[in-house]
């Protein structure tokens, strides 16, 4: 008797799995894209270096940005102590974000990124793209908001 239930456990498990799976052709996403994030890495030799890097890419890569459909924003990570920098950038939909991978205004901020990792200890810049979810604290605030501005800790 329990062989027969286990093997009928096993039918239901496989007839589930079969079913689930995806069509041949199409991508099935178990975590929805709303909203798609850029990272862009390296590692900087000194604080000096990371403030170059922001003034070529936050004050002359960004204007490109901000105009585009979609565009959520950016956000600058620095560790002070490993000399990690990373950019994120964000955009609503995943369509906003095939826009700007092919778009007038990244082309305009390749060069830029182009002279940029010279600054950098490879001379080069890692990329990964992410499914970003934002979420909230307990009290329905975004998780980050106790943060200040002004604190060079948050940024």
């Amino acid at each position: 008797h329990r062989k027969r239930k286990a093997t009928m456990l096993r039918g239901v498990t496989a007839s589930r799995l079969f079913a689930s799976r995806a069509r041949p052709g199409v991508r099935a996403f178990a975590i929805e894209v709303n909203n798609v994030a850029r990272w862009t890495s390296c590692k900087v030799a000194s604080e000096e270096d990371a403030e170059k890097l922001d003034n070529l890419i936050v004050k002359q890569a960004m204007p490109n940005l901000k105009e585009m459909k979609g565009f959520g924003g950016m956000r600058r990570l620095f560790c002070k102590e490993k000399l990690d920098y990373k950019i994120m950038i964000s955009f609503e939909g995943l369509e906003n974000f095939k826009t700007y991978m092919s778009s007038s205004q990244r082309e305009k901020i390749l060069p830029i990124l182009e002279e940029a990792k010279e600054l950098t200890v490879e001379k080069k810049f890692h990329f990964q793209n992410f499914v970003l979810d934002r979420f909230s604290s307990e009290r329905g605030e975004e998780a980050t908001s106790a943060l200040r501005e002004d604190d060079p800790t948050a940024h």
